[in-house]
């Protein structure tokens, strides 16, 4: 006979079992289960949650045995499933004991396109599918016991548990506190006699909200005379009645109620209301800033030929990409406003995709205005409950503009017809943990597969993405200017070795003092950046010379609080110990802290400012969840004169009473030693240049640095991307880095310093084994930039090469020898396809 069989990607936790196993589809799903869909199946000694990748037939002459159906159930799993599903299975299949979900969690094409990325990233489907799936959905097993109420105990005694479990399945621990000391031996005798049985009590890790309902059953009248009735006795009973009584009658009211209040029980026990739960979404608190919108907004000549050129790509469900390279303050954002809306007035759907969580509520704010509930959020700052919510809101439909960090490329959309990566030059869009993918790509890829458009967008375009466009790859559309006609704003750069010539020792220069006053003393605000929080960046003893290092990681310790209150911390490893004026190796009293960071200005800021008022945005002081948002309304309101802060203040923030923008240590990120200093330092001040002058307002930027002719310097101080972008591309091409390469790096981790080493450089040679091609260099095993973090020790291999499918094959199988070795000595390795950073 013929039977179905069903692929399974077992959420295992080990690499070891990473491949799809076969499972016997019983005759009870064979019209349920669906590639995509989430089952429940029995894994050596375990029970764990699977995804099915594909659903195949098999000419069968046996019985099979049956698995147990949960029923369609979209959101909650409180029933329990059977896991004894018979004494024997003849079957070499194992059976699919259950399906977890009414429809399948991914959509074919999205299952299709983490197929691709587990191959083009080097990682397995599982850790695919987990990243595209939020952490909500890892089902969770609670052994419990189940009464049969077709058996009933011959004992009297053991009737009531008998009873109590065909009510409700209790956990052994719930069946111990209600039965105390016989529980255990009445449990066996139970079971024995078949009157119980095992079960597994599954649920997601964060389940559906309910909210209870009261609903009015009696007649007008009837409630009318219980409340006089019971006015005076039930106070609390005729309230309850008395609200339901000011609504409709025939409709559905949450009054807020528990089903267990004392009153709501009362009245239903007179019959006189009813009580059902309804499941309610968790929105998020970042819904935005509800930004009023003009949808009558006229465009530019040149944003008129953005959207033009978009829309017809989106009209064609043909796939495209576009390269939107606009100044700060052309207008981006209306251009994908106008293109949004036309995918969804054909009945599709789009994804917008911000690098930052902080640039969530202003787009956010933008885009309700315009889209209202169609819009829905996806990004780390939620919870997991509203992660959930929010993701089965767009499964079902409901949201068809998703906007979100870099895992809302994933997002579960149907009849998707455009996607948007803005800030496209962000490093953020590339993942630095397993699995490695950068979202950029898989818009591509995700576009290509399902014939929609991407739009890539910036000021400050990444190397890649303009050398794909200059290719015939993309096409480019351009706003050179404002959209208020503004001119770009002027930019000075103060050569901070002059300032210590005349005199100045503070860490403002003259000309940076002069545009903050002026700024704030005409009611208008300034925005200060430095890419470094903590207070200092180190601290060394004048006597001896040694920095205070991190005792876990190879890195200074940074100075962090306010005077006497300082302590050193480790940005790595969170390592903590207080600030102390004598020295742990020489014991002189000669500790001092040395650079800057966010802590510092700002207390200098206050120092010489007191009746200014100053915001600091870091990560320290947006730690806490709605952080970020808070402190961007607060600014947009106008509660502070003055906003400080890191690179996250940097990039799409629009605040148009801001006239002043000043970069506090323009060298900051040139003194790292990564082949892509150069480029972040160049789009990092053109972005926070951006943030001065974007109304009608005149704006001024002064940028302080040490090394005031260096390129990107230079260029940024001119509003020259391509300048900065020819002479960038001729030392890349040089040096043969990307877009003139693809680079992959093996890196190695073990606490002991030998056996890391030792990895790498069997790495190394396995590579150089198997890959004869001239075109692919090895660059000798290393120590990584921070050897040591958390006592771990780290080495890498890097790997040049001209494409992928050229060298996959090689790369992948030297990493699973080595990793095969260093799991048995309990070490990681990890494999970073196309590297954001060595």
């Amino acid at each position: 006979m013929t039977r179905l069989t069903a692929e399974v990607v077992v959420d295992a936790k080990t690499r070891q079992v990473s491949g799809s196993y076969t499972y016997l589809v019983p005759e009870r799903l064979k019209n349920t289960i669906r590639p995509g869909h989430r089952v429940y199946v029995s894994f050596g000694r375990q029970h764990l949650q699977g995804f099915v990748v594909s659903v195949e037939s098999v000419e069968e002459d046996i019985d099979r045995t049956e698995g147990t159906d949960i029923g369609p159930r979209a959101d909650t799993y409180d029933r329990t499933t059977i896991l004894r599903a018979s004494d024997e299975n003849p079957s070499p299949f194992k059976p699919v004991l259950a399906v977890l979900d009414s429809e399948p969690l991914l959509r074919p094409e999205l299952l299709s396109l983490l197929q691709d990325m587990a191959h083009r990233y080097a990682c397995t489907l599982l850790e695919a599918i987990q990243t595209a799936i939020p952490g909500a959905y890892r089902v969770q097993a609670k052994q419990v016991y189940k009464g049969n109420p077709d058996v009933k105990p011959e004992r009297l005694e053991e009737v009531p548990l008998w009873e109590t479990l065909c009510r409700r399945p209790l956990s052994f621990s719930e069946i111990l506190r209600r039965f105390q000391e016989n529980a255990n031996i009445w449990l066996e005798s139970l079971i024995a006699c078949g009157s119980v049985h095992e079960a597994a009590d599954l649920r997601d890790r964060v389940a559906a909200k309910k909210q209870a309902s009261l609903h009015l059953t009696s007649d007008v009248n009837q409630a009318r005379g219980f409340i006089e009735e019971k006015q005076k006795q039930a106070p609390k009973q005729a309230r309850l009645l008395e609200q339901l009584l000011h609504q409709s009658p025939q409709s559905v009211h949450s009054l807020g109620v528990v089903p267990s209040d004392g009153a709501v029980r009362a009245l239903l026990r007179a019959g006189l209301v009813r009580v059902s739960e309804e499941e309610v979404y968790r929105r998020p608190l970042d819904t935005g800033l509800n930004e009023t919108v003009d949808s009558q907004r006229e465009l530019t000549r040149l944003q008129t030929a953005a959207v033009k050129a978009i829309e017809e790509a989106v009209s064609s469900s043909v796939y495209h990409e576009f390269v939107l390279h606009g100044v700060t303050g052309s207008g981006k954002t209306e251009v994908y406003i106008r293109t949004i809306a036309s995918a969804v007035n054909q009945g599709g759907a789009a994804a917008v995709l911000v690098p930052e969580i902080v640039l969530t509520p202003q787009m956010v704010g933008r885009f309700t205005g315009h889209f209202g509930s169609l819009v829905a959020v996806l990004h780390s700052g939620l919870s997991q409950g509203e992660r959930r919510d929010e993701w089965l809101r767009i499964r079902r439909g409901q949201a068809r503009v998703v906007i979100g960090a870099r895992s809302a490329v994933f997002a579960p959309v149907e009849n998707l017809k455009l996607i948007i990566v803005d800030e496209e030059h962000e490093a953020s869009y590339k993942q630095e943990e397993t699995p490695y993918y950068d979202a950029r790509e898989i818009a591509s890829m995700r576009a290509k597969r399902e014939q929609a458009v991407v739009v890539f967008g910036s000021a400050t375009p990444s190397l890649e993405t303009m050398y794909k466009a200059e290719q015939g790859q993309a096409r480019i559309l351009t706003l050179p200017s404002r959209i208020n006609d503004q001119p770009l704003p002027p930019v000075e750069v103060v050569d901070m070795r002059e300032e210590l010539r005349s005199g100045n020792r503070s860490i403002f220069s003259n000309s940076l003092q002069e545009g903050v006053e002026q700024a704030v003393r005409h009611g208008q605000q300034a925005v200060l950046f430095l890419n470094r929080r903590g207070f200092a960046s180190f601290v060394l003893c004048r006597e001896c010379g040694e920095v205070m290092q991190c005792p876990r990681c190879d890195i200074s310790l940074t100075l962090h609080g306010r005077p006497g209150q300082h302590y050193l911390e480790c940005h790595y490893c969170q390592f903590h110990t207080p600030m102390s004026s004598v020295c742990p190796h020489c014991g002189e009293s000669a500790l001092r802290p040395f650079g800057i960071g966010t802590q510092q200005v700002e207390q200098h800021l206050n120092d010489l400012w007191p009746d200014f008022r100053v915001l600091r945005m870091d990560v320290d002081t947006t730690r806490k969840k709605g952080a970020h948002k808070r402190a961007v309304e607060q600014f947009y309101e106008g509660g502070a004169d003055i906003l400080l802060g890191t690179q996250m203040i940097a990039k799409g923030l629009d605040f148009p009473n801001v006239t002043f923008v000043g970069v506090i240590a323009a060298d900051t990120l040139l003194a790292i030693p990564d082949y892509r200093a150069s480029e972040r330092t160049f789009s990092l001040l053109t972005q926070v240049a951006g943030r001065a002058g974007r109304a009608d307002l005149p704006g001024r930027i002064v940028v302080q640095t040490y090394r005031p002719s260096h390129y990107a310097i230079t260029a940024a101080a001119r509003h020259d991307y391509r300048e900065f972008y020819e002479l960038e591309r001729q030392l890349r091409e040089n040096f043969w880095y990307p877009p003139f390469c693809e680079m992959t790096v093996f890196k190695a981790v073990h606490n002991e310093e030998n056996i890391a080493k030792g990895a790498a450089r069997r790495f190394e040679r396995e590579l150089k084994r198997r890959l004869q091609d001239e075109t692919v260099t090895v660059l000798p095993a290393a120590p990584e930039r921070i050897a040591r973090i958390e006592d771990k020790f780290r080495f890498q291999v890097v790997v040049k090469y001209s494409q992928w499918h050229r060298v996959a094959q090689g790369i992948t199988a030297a990493y699973r020898v080595v990793d095969e070795k260093m799991r048995k000595l309990k070490g990681i390795c990890v494999l970073d396809v196309n590297a954001g950073r060595i």
